[in-house]
């Protein structure tokens, strides 16, 4: 990172380019070639305008709102998308968003701004919190609990959409990633935010090659953002890692249950010495230290899941690699302040409440368009 300058420097190409998609324009009278899916939903009653928004949404997320809420919903979205990006702009009242780890769309990664409204819960095994002017990033291959809420109107958000391929291999620790927020009062976080803004207002004008381009650019700033922000939680800034890093970590992710996985293991499969595979972990803290934590992590995702609350803990355990439930279940405590079947119990209590999930509709959805992105 070489600090101020390259943020201006980014910026500025934005700027620059969002400046140039408008002369464009304004020279062709060619039609659009971005798809795009506008929900307004003045003239509906509110608990159809809830059944419609969410079948904008599609699967992405369960969405989750009391019966007073439904009964009172409002909400749009405005989605723009090419074969790169996705763009989406939405305005709604307070709704719960459940992401299940193993969902559709997982290869995709969001970059959200919080316009208005707050959102609160976990991500992945982590509180998370974005309040107005904060941006939060959401990788879609691991859970997300949050609840949205606005004290005054709507909750009113941006997001852009886009592979993992983008944006992993600036990144030294993909599971950092999920659940970060740069806030408004940082230096990221504004230029982030107000390009973001920016690029909501212009998408509906641009032509795709204009389009793919800022949210290159967009994209490209934000992932250079992430290295200091990770740096001031306590990891140590590292030159972009190589391509087989994000290989190899996709094969551990796929390979979590096999109680084979090992340090030797992954060499063999790699063809690596121990040595060189050990340096390619070292910023994450080592390959056995990184394969218990994406393993834990995936257990306490879990184990707090509605959907597994009828699954033995130790069987969940022992399907992720765990040979011994005690052993789990003391480094479980030692992470997370709690025993597996008290952070359960918690889960239970927190999903208690009366809410509905209204399933997706078939059609157009921000899920079709999310599974069709290129890499």
């Amino acid at each position: 990172m070489s600090g101020p300058e390259s943020f201006d420097g980014l910026s500025a190409q934005l700027a620059a380019s969002l400046k140039r998609s408008q002369d464009k324009r304004m020279r062709s009278f060619s039609p659009p070639c971005l798809r795009r899916l506008r929900l307004k939903l003045e003239d509906c009653a509110p608990a159809e305008a809830f059944v419609h928004w969410r079948g904008a949404l599609g699967e992405v997320f369960e969405v989750r709102a009391t019966p007073s809420e439904i009964a009172d919903f409002r909400g749009e979205i405005d989605v723009h998308a090419s074969a790169r990006h996705v763009l989406s702009a939405s305005r709604h009242s307070p709704v719960s968003l459940v992401r299940r780890s193993a969902g559709l769309a997982q290869e995709r990664v969001a970059i959200s701004l919080q316009i208005n409204g707050s959102a609160i819960g976990l991500a992945g095994d982590g509180p998370v919190r974005a309040d107005p002017g904060d941006v939060i990033f959401v990788d879609l291959s691991q859970s997300l609990k949050v609840r949205q809420s606005a004290s005054d109107g709507l909750v009113d958000e941006v997001t852009l959409w886009t592979a993992r391929d983008r944006i992993l291999p600036l990144v030294s620790d993909e599971n950092a990633l999920h659940g970060l927020v740069l806030k408004a009062d940082s230096p990221a976080g504004a230029v982030i935010g107000a390009t973001m803004q920016a690029f909501a207002g212009s998408a509906p004008k641009m032509r795709l090659a204009d389009f793919d381009a800022v949210a290159d650019g967009l994209v490209a700033l934000a992932a250079k953002s992430i290295a200091p922000a990770l740096t001031r939680a306590g990891d140590r800034e590292t030159p972009p890692p190589l391509a087989s890093f994000v290989t190899i970590r996709r094969y551990i992710d796929r390979k979590l249950a096999s109680q084979d996985l090992s340090a030797s293991s992954i060499a063999a499969e790699f063809g690596l010495s121990r040595a060189s595979l050990y340096r390619l972990f070292e910023p994450a803290g080592g390959i056995a230290r990184y394969i218990r934590k994406v393993r834990l992590s995936r257990a306490y995702q879990e184990i707090t899941a509605a959907e597994f609350s009828n699954r033995r803990i130790g069987f969940i355990a022992y399907q992720l690699g765990f040979k011994n439930v005690s052993a789990f279940s003391r480094l479980f405590h030692e992470v997370y302040g709690v025993t597996p079947g008290e952070a359960r119990e918690r889960a239970r209590q927190t999903v208690a409440k009366p809410e509905y999930a209204v399933p997706a509709r078939p059609g157009e959805s921000l899920t079709r368009w999310l599974d069709a992105l290129t890499g």
